[in-house]
Formats: structure tokens, C-alpha cells, sequence
């Protein structure tokens, strides 16, 4: 009975153990999971969201410039040798004789200061006229919120379209390492069926290293992929946040391309371009700067509202000499209605004024070079779509014409009609047209995300 539960005890240490140290299986991710987990975790899309929310506090502050201003200034000082006045003595301002009084009957100061003084002014201003300025102030304000929205549709696209190259590249690489494995078990076999002709003596040398330097390069190809693989996943890792070791590529290939209507394509680009929204907003700021300019010109002015109140007068404090008595206070309330305007300036308003119609006319001009490129890239996405849907219906049919061929070489080796150096030489050319092949669908892939990032649309 001891020998049999330390043998179940040792197994299930054994189970533990190899549990524990098995490798995690990878997480299976699709295409769309990982443009998910690239638009909630990229750090250049936060950066643009915060650029959002900063514009939004930039027009609350231009809006800011069209409500009442109040500032209050308050102040203690204290004197250290305040003015001392003069006194008057008792009897010295005596009328006539016949007065029977004393003038003063007793000593007093005149114009003797405290050594405390105090001071409070608030004012309020309230701008009432100012040719516009607030209001195109607060308008070009807003449209740097839609400038900086753009900004951040356009980051979300270009994060999706590095997602989507990423993921495919990965795909490609896996892929091709596995094709490549085989065709260097093939050439391998070439290389070991020549050595041994070569020690038969029915092959010359120049043979053998012929077989071995197609297997050197077939080996090359394999690291390179190997590594891009490698590159890919790491990629793809930094854009999801996810462990590159433990992601599954779940999303394959697209085994079909949609249909393609050039015509409702380019209204659709068009439409969701953010380059022609960009320079549609440049062009709108660039005007409201220009009336910005111009209603700060000379001869125009501004006119505003005032009122200010004053409070100022000396208390002692306790602990010196205090007396309510010696107390001074004055106050003083102004309202007023005021005119500012440049008469002269040196013509800098009407340089700043034309750079401004420049600008404007500068950025009319973007608007419509950015429809004529919007509607080149549509052209020039549509002609790599074409030819590389083109180009994977080739390559799938030389993929198909070297896998007959393989099976016919297998059943020649079979029957003795060929030779095997014959039979590894059509898994060398199955497995080359597999590569172009899968390069081709990675192709058509990308002429396809690059549609997608055209419309706005998920590739």
C-alpha cells in the first residue's frame, strides 16, 4: 500500500509540476479586438483627446473676454515717520479784548497722520462695443475645437490602419516560416541526395555546392521571416497592450475582394476626408483672423464701461496707542464710459490686415488642392486594389498548376519514372508559389485597408 500511494503521489507531483511549467496557450485575437484595444490604450490618441478637451477650455476662455471683469486691490501699510502737522497752541488764534474766551482753550494737531494706512479699490469693467473682436475671438476658438476633432479622427484611422498592418504582417511572416521549413527540408534533401552521387562519383562537386548554397539562401529567407514575424508581433503588442509572446492571430486572409464602385467611393472619401475638413477649418480661421485684424484697425474704437470704488483711511491698531478717535476714512465711487482707438500706427494694422487676406486666400486655395489629392487617392487605391486582386488570381493559379505537378512527380518517384532530387524540386516550386501566393493576399490586404482609411471605415 506504501509503494502504490507514493507512486500516485509522484505522479501527481509530476501532473503539478509540468502544469506549471507548460507554456500559456496564446490568446486568440481578431482584427477588430485588436483595433479595439488599440483605440482605448494608444497614448497618441490620448494625446489628441487632450488636445479636444484644451481647445474646449480655450473657448470658454475667449468667451470669458465678453463678461464683466472685476479686480480688487486691497493694502495695509504702515508709515514709519508719517507727517507730524502742526499744533496750535491754547488762546493762540485770541479775537479782540473783549472776546472773554480762549481761542482754541486748548492745544490740537492739524494734519497729522496715522501710522497705519489702508486701501481698497474694486473695479469693474464691461466691454460694450469692439467691432466684432470677442465674437470672432470666441468663433475661431471653437473652430480650433474642430481642428483639434479632426486631428484626433485622423489619429484613430492611422492607429487602425498600423494595427491592420501590423496583424497581416505578423500572418504573412507565420506563414511564411511555415512554407519555408518545407522548402528547406527539401533543398536539405537535394543537398544529402548530390553528396551522395558526389561519393558515388556519377555527379561532379560544382553540384553539390550548387544544392547547398539554393538551401543557404532558402535558410536566409526563413531567418528574415523568422524575424519579421518576430518585428510584427512586437508591433502589434506595443499598439494592444498585449504580451507579443501570447497573441493568436485569429483573423486570416480575406478570401474574396468586395466589389469596388469607383464612382461611390470617391463621394464617400470625399466626404470623410479629414485633410479636406482640416483645410476647410484653416480656411474658416483664416477669416475670422483676417476680421479679427480688421476690427482692430486704426479709427475704430472701442468703447467700454466702468465703475470703480475706493475706500481709504488709517485706523490704529491694537496695542498702540489705539483710540476709535484717530480714525480717517474716505470713500469715492466713478462711473465711466470710455473710448480707446488708434489713430496712427505706422500702417502695422493694414500690414497685418493683408497677411491676414493672404492667409485666407492661401487656405481657400488648400481646400481645393485637398479634394483634387482626395480624389487622386481614391484613383490610385482603387488601380492597387485591381492589379493586386489581379496578381493573387495569377499567383493562385500557379499555386494550383505546381501542386498537380508535385502530385504528378509523387506518383512518377512512385513508379519509378522519376527521380526524388525530381520530387523535392516540385516541393520547391509548390512551396515558392505558396510565398508569392501569400505575399499577394498580404498585398491585396493592404490595398484594401488603404481604401478603408480613404472612407473612414474599419479595414
Amino acid at each position: 500500500m506504501r509503494g502504490v500511494q507514493g507512486l500516485r503521489s509522484l505522479s501527481c507531483a509530476f501532473i503539478v509540476f509540468f502544469c506549471a511549467a507548460a507554456p500559456a496557450l496564446p490568446q486568440q485575437v481578431t482584427l477588430e479586438e485588436a483595433q479595439r484595444l488599440a483605440r482605448t490604450s494608444s497614448e497618441a490618441i490620448r494625446i489628441r483627446e487632450l488636445a479636444v478637451q484644451k481647445s474646449r477650455l480655450a473657448v470658454e476662455e475667449a468667451s470669458g473676454k465678453a463678461w464683466p471683469h472685476v479686480d480688487l486691490d486691497v493694502s495695509g501699510s504702515y508709515l514709519v515717520n508719517p507727517p507730524p502737522g502742526y499744533t496750535v497752541k491754547k488762546g493762540q488764534l485770541a479775537g479782540p479784548p473783549t472776546i472773554p474766551f480762549l481761542i482754541p482753550d486748548k492745544d490740537f494737531n492739524i494734519a497729522a497722520q496715522l501710522h497705519n494706512y489702508f486701501s481698497v479699490a474694486a473695479t469693474v469693467s464691461q466691454p460694450l462695443f469692439t467691432w466684432g473682436r470677442i465674437r470672432n475671438a470666441i468663433e475661431a476658438a471653437a473652430l480650433q475645437v474642430d481642428s483639434a476633432g479632426t486631428d484626433l479622427v485622423t489619429q484613430r484611422r492611422d492607429i487602425e490602419r498600423e494595427v491592420h498592418r501590423a496583424y497581416f504582417s505578423a500572418i504573412l511572416a507565420q506563414e511564411s516560416v511555415k512554407v519555408l521549413r518545407k522548402i528547406a527540408d527539401a533543398a536539405a534533401q537535394v543537398v544529402a541526395d548530390r553528396q551522395t552521387a558526389l561519393d558515388q562519383g556519377s555527379i561532379t562537386r560544382e553540384a553539390v555546392l550548387e544544392a547547398a548554397s539554393h538551401r543557404a539562401q532558402v535558410e536566409a529567407r526563413l531567418a528574415e521571416a523568422a524575424q519579421s514575424s518576430s518585428t510584427a508581433l512586437e508591433s502589434l503588442g506595443i499598439l494592444t497592450g498585449l504580451n507579443p509572446a501570447a497573441i493568436g492571430l485569429a483573423t486570416a486572409f480575406k478570401s474574396s475582394a468586395p466589389s469596388i464602385d469607383e464612382q461611390s467611393l470617391r463621394a464617400r472619401a470625399l466626404d470623410a476626408s479629414t485633410d479636406i475638413a482640416a483645410s476647410r477649418t484653416r480656411q474658416s480661421l483664416a477669416q475670422k483672423k483676417l476680421a479679427i485684424e480688421k476690427g482692430g484697425s486704426v479709427l475704430r474704437p472701442d468703447v467700454s464701461l466702468g465703475v470703480s470704488l475706493g475706500v481709504t483711511g488709517q485706523e490704529d491698531i491694537p496695542y498702540s496707542d489705539w483710540q476709535w478717535n484717530n480714525s480717517t476714512w474716505n470713500w469715492d465711487l466713478v462711473v465711466s464710459l470710455g473710448v480707446k482707438m488708434s489713430v496712427f500706427d505706422g500702417m502695422e494694422s493694414a500690414a497685418r490686415i493683408g497677411q491676414a487676406e493672404k492667409d485666407a486666400e492661401a487656405a481657400g486655395l488648400a481646400v481645393l488642392q485637398a479634394r483634387k489629392l482626395a480624389r487622386l487617392a481614391v484613383r490610385r487605391a482603387v488601380d492597387a486594389a485591381a492589379k493586386a486582386d489581379a496578381d493573387l488570381s495569377d499567383k493562385q493559379s500557379q499555386e494550383e498548376y505546381a501542386s498537380e505537378r508535385l502530385e504528378n512527380a509523387r506518383a512518377s518517384v512512385l513508379n519509378g519514372m522519376s527521380s526524388r532530387e525530381d520530387l523535392h524540386g516540385a516541393e520547391i516550386l509548390f512551396g515558392s508559389a505558396q510565398l508569392d501566393r501569400l505575399l499577394a493576399q498580404f498585398t491585396r490586404e493592404e490595398a484594401l485597408a488603404d481604401i478603408a482609411h480613404l472612407t473612414g471605415d474599419t479595414p
